[in-house]
């Protein structure tokens, strides 16, 4: 059953080419490009040929880095989906719904970004994602709960943020205005 599991979860990783086409432009050299080609194929072929065992369910590491790679390369939804593969397989960590809900916000992907945080909150009772859950909510456009989540923050580690609450109050200012909050 594990060895099925892993092995959907290598030819996930294999099949992403035709798959969540968001990319960004990045400036790579030629060299660079080669290089993170070179380590992508090898990372699926290493996912690919992956054996379980006690100490190892799936290739953490190698997924991660795989999914960086593609990031590297710009190619965000390549990277998403490799996240995404790992959590439809039952499989999750708190780096991994990290991760996925920080390509998810470079993505503009703001409710997936938030659901990500919040599972991490409430499924590991980590705390220390309010912080992130506030921001994908000012780069949402949503005060109402950039503020709550950043209240519950403030009064969780007795600090404040001075970034934090100018964009909130660039937030609160455009609702006045009646015009969409600018980023």
């Amino acid at each position: 059953m594990k060895i099925g599991r892993v092995f959907i979860i290598g030819l996930s990783a294999v099949l992403l080419a035709g798959c969540n086409p968001y990319k960004i432009n990045v400036d790579l050299t030629p060299d660079r490009i080669s290089v993170l080609q070179e380590d992508i194929t090898s990372l699926k072929r290493e996912i690919t040929a992956f054996v379980p065992s006690e100490d190892a369910v799936i290739p953490w590491q190698a997924m991660i880095d795989l999914s960086r790679s593609y990031e590297d390369l710009g190619d965000l939804g390549k990277a998403a989906k490799v996240y995404e593969d790992v959590l439809k397989d039952g499989h999750k960590t708190k780096a991994i719904l990290n991760n996925l809900g920080r390509l998810y916000e470079r993505m503009e992907r703001y409710d997936e970004a938030i659901s990500m945080y919040q599972r991490i909150n409430d499924e590991y009772f980590d705390r220390d994602y309010l912080y992130d859950i506030t921001w994908a909510y000012i780069r949402a456009g949503d005060r109402k709960n950039a503020e709550k989540y950043f209240n519950a923050w403030q009064l969780e580690f007795t600090k404040t943020d001075e970034q934090v609450q100018q964009a909130i109050k660039k937030l609160r200012e455009a609702e006045k205005a009646g015009a969409e909050p600018s980023s």
